[in-house]
């Protein structure tokens, strides 16, 4: 496992929790793009675990 890959996940997840509580919305762009490329990060993560 990349632990990387699990630093850069943990991080953009708590941008985006500081984001949604500065912006008081889920739905505010911020949150919506950096939930997005927090996805894509999951899924690589996903993807190297079944590999193993």
């Amino acid at each position: 496992m990349d632990k990387q890959l699990l630093t850069q996940m943990e991080q953009l997840r708590k941008k985006m929790i500081e984001a949604a509580l500065l912006n008081e919305s889920l739905q505010h762009l911020d949150v919506l793009v950096l939930s997005q490329s927090l996805d894509e990060i999951i899924v690589q993560v996903q993807r190297e675990r079944r590999a193993l």
